[in-house]
């Protein structure tokens, strides 16, 4: 599945539909919840600070749940996230994808690769 991102409607409307398919190939309601976490956070961080939309991929597969962001305005994000300072107002989002992920990638051709394990 491809999700073209635009702004918060288009990135809540794909959230909806991805939550949707999750469900009816027998996800896990926590694993559909770390990949609505997952969406958020990176498509978010898109809308906001680039300027620009993006695409959302989803494959199922086997063992994993893999989401690929492709941003129209690349953006590499650091390797590991960091958790913030407590008193710090932002700073969480990537250290939270990577919390719930098995793997976090930034791809060959410029995309942020997330696979999230099934069981």
């Amino acid at each position: 599945m491809i999700f073209e991102i635009e702004n918060y409607l288009t990135l809540k409307s794909a959230v909806e539909e991805l939550c949707e398919y999750l469900a009816l190939n027998k996800v896990a309601d926590e694993r559909i919840f770390d990949s609505k976490l997952v969406v958020y956070e990176l498509l978010g961080n898109v809308l906001q600070h680039s300027g620009g939309g993006a695409k959302l991929a989803l494959e199922l597969l086997q063992e994993y749940i893999e989401l690929k962001v492709m941003a129209e305005r690349v953006f590499c994000p650091p390797e590991k996230g960091e958790c913030a300072e407590v008193t710090a107002e932002h700073g969480r989002g990537l250290f939270l994808v990577d919390s719930v992920s098995a793997q976090r990638a930034f791809t060959e051709d410029s995309g942020i690769l997330v696979r999230i394990k099934i069981k």
